[in-house]
């Protein structure tokens, strides 16, 4: 098999750039030179993870230049690597290979994400591994596609999960494991303000949140660790309110909240005490684990 490799890593291209800047500052980027693939022929382009030791989690794009002829380009993810083999297997429990089918000709000039089951949170989990062909890369096959069509690639965008990017219903406030797991505030608080049992149900409503925050049900009131993590972030998350309610309890009669913020004594803001009222009305901003 004849490899084709991107001729210069650091070389973007122009229109790369425009949307880098807009949509993934923080993403890691291999760029290349704009390579293109004859139908019909053993030609392949490989992008190797950035990092390939430890675990990653990605989401992935591909660049697809506005010239690119091909209906069926199929993209191959290795998170593992390919072991050297050249075969195809998401049941591979070594090597697993996903195959993603692309008809550039719908995305000129566009970053296109690989998913599966054409469900855009997908992300990608790399883990280094010692076999042969070890460390995860995406690579694209010319063999299947026709004689008069031409694949052409430029760069790959592996895209991971990153404090204060919007995901699963909500903002990653937090991330753990190399991003595999972190903790999600919603995108706004509750649409009222709650005693301390009345929020452990008001959590619980969807009606109580916007479109993406619908799309999941298990959000709940922030731990008394959760609720500091959330004040760190208060202005990313835009949360307006003065008093916060934990999940936390201290007794039958008083719980555990935060100050976000108390214009009269600003010193006060950050405090969290278990000494609250459990009658009292505080804000909410929930949260949820992925």
């Amino acid at each position: 098999m004849k490899t084709i490799q991107p001729m210069n890593r650091y070389l973007l291209l122009p229109l790369a750039i425009s949307v880098l800047a807009i949509n993934s500052a923080n993403a890691d980027k291999i760029p290349a030179s704009k390579v293109s693939l004859p139908g019909g022929t053993n030609t392949t382009v490989t992008w190797n993870e950035p990092e390939n030791y430890g675990n990653h989690l990605y989401r992935i794009y591909v660049w697809v230049p506005a010239d690119s002829t091909a209906t069926n380009a199929l993209y191959h993810v290795y998170p593992k690597g390919n072991g050297g083999s050249s075969n195809c297997s998401s049941t591979d429990a070594n090597n697993p290979c996903y195959e993603i089918p692309i008809d550039t000709t719908q995305h000129p000039g566009e970053f296109v994400q690989l998913t599966l089951n054409n469900d855009p949170q997908t992300q990608w989990s790399f883990n280094f591994s010692s076999n042969a062909g070890g460390g995860g890369s995406v690579s694209v096959n010319a063999s299947n596609l026709s004689a008069s069509e031409t694949l052409t690639t430029g760069s790959i965008l592996f895209d991971n999960p990153r404090i204060g990017q919007p995901y699963q219903g909500g903002i990653i406030v937090s991330l753990t494991n190399g991003g595999q797991h972190g903790l999600i505030a919603a995108n706004q608080d509750l649409p009222s303000t709650y005693s301390f049992n009345d929020a452990q149900t008001a959590v619980k409503n969807s009606a109580n949140y916007d479109a993406a925050g619908q799309a999941y049900s298990d959000w709940r009131v922030p731990t008394s660790n959760e609720i500091d993590v959330l004040f760190q972030h208060k202005d990313l998350i835009n949360a307006t309110g003065t008093f916060y309610w934990t999940s936390s309890f201290s007794s039958k009669a008083y719980a555990w909240l935060e100050v976000f913020q108390y214009p009269g004594i600003p010193s006060f803001s950050g405090y969290r005490g278990p000494d609250a009222d459990r009658t009292y009305h505080a804000a909410v901003r929930p949260v949820r684990s992925f």
